[in-house]
């Protein structure tokens, strides 16, 4: 009965590093500076936390940092936790380092199942010269994290709520298939393990429900707010447990504007905040201020 053509391609993975490097199965050798990482697709600056919904869609990266070595290939194998879903076929590499240099071999496998004995596995294979001519291009150093490929995860709409589920390195898994596969970089035509790994997670939720103006988080908007907003800015008051409900003009600054603004509001001299307002909700557009609701609040304690 001929091999499933996913496992086919990951036990040719398998033996072109081995061969790459001229080891026996299961041997590594050397050293490496590589570190491998996870975290959010798409950021400027490199984020361990990717952020979802209940029920949504979100983008998981891989990372590497190697200041010393060119790189002609990885495996990249993880472990992740229940409900978590990697969907299948999601991996790609479009606009990272791999597509830049024209990888020539990139294969995946998602395992989303529980009870086969091994729990929740990704694996991805890439070699970057894999067919002939063979010009022997690589992946360059950095010395700054650089996104070698995201997929997608879907987080079921009974996940737990404000929790963040840990994406691990993890070593010896067989993801679909029966060839146990490890982290490793293929280097100086060896594969070495990475000198370390940093793992990422994905956080539920990614916009958590709140008030607008109702900067103490009580589930009112009154002249408590502005007082508490004015303590934090301008004396040792505490933080607002959700900047953007603090933001109490959704201009995408936290000032004394804001304070102004209930004061006038709770008066009868001004215009409501905007929405949402004044029942819990959720921004229609989220900003780009970094004010996002991530964690409950007292006033809005409830899952989005």
């Amino acid at each position: 009965m001929p091999l499933p053509r996913t496992i086919l391609r990951m036990l040719i993975l398998s033996i072109v590093i081995s061969i790459f490097g001229s080891l026996t199965p299961g041997e590594l050798r050397g050293s490496s500076d590589t570190v491998l990482l996870g975290g959010a697709h798409g950021t400027d600056v490199y984020d361990p936390v990717t952020r979802v919904q209940p029920g949504g869609v979100e983008e998981f990266a891989f990372f590497f940092i190697d200041p010393s070595s060119n790189i002609q290939g990885f495996t990249i194998t993880a472990c992740f936790e229940a409900p978590l879903v990697a969907l299948p076929g999601t991996f790609s590499v479009e606009g990272t380092v791999v597509e830049d240099v024209g990888a020539e071999y990139i294969e995946q496998q998602f395992d989303n199942v529980d009870d086969d004995g091994d729990g929740r596995e990704i694996i991805i294979g890439i070699l970057v010269d894999f067919l002939p001519p063979f010009s022997g291009q690589t992946i360059p150093p950095t010395f700054l994290p650089r996104e070698l490929g995201y997929f997608e995860f879907f987080a079921p709409e009974e996940v737990n709520c404000f929790k963040c589920y840990n994406v691990e390195f993890c070593d010896n898994i067989n993801g679909t298939g029966n060839v146990f596969l490890s982290n490793i970089a293929v280097i100086g035509n060896q594969s070495v393990p990475p000198n370390m790994t940093e793992p990422g997670q994905v956080c539920v939720p990614a916009t958590a429900f709140f008030i607008r103006g109702d900067s103490n988080s009580d589930g009112i908007v009154d002249v408590a707010d502005p007082i508490f907003t004015l303590h934090y800015l301008f004396t040792i008051g505490a933080e607002p447990d959700c900047l953007d409900a603090a933001d109490a003009d959704d201009d995408g600054l936290y000032n004394i504007t804001d304070a102004v603004f209930t004061l006038y509001y709770v008066f009868g001299i001004g215009v409501a905040p905007p929405y949402p307002f004044p029942e819990c909700g959720l921004e229609d557009y989220p900003g780009d201020d970094d004010f996002n609701c991530t964690t409950p609040s007292p006033s809005c304690p409830i899952c989005p």
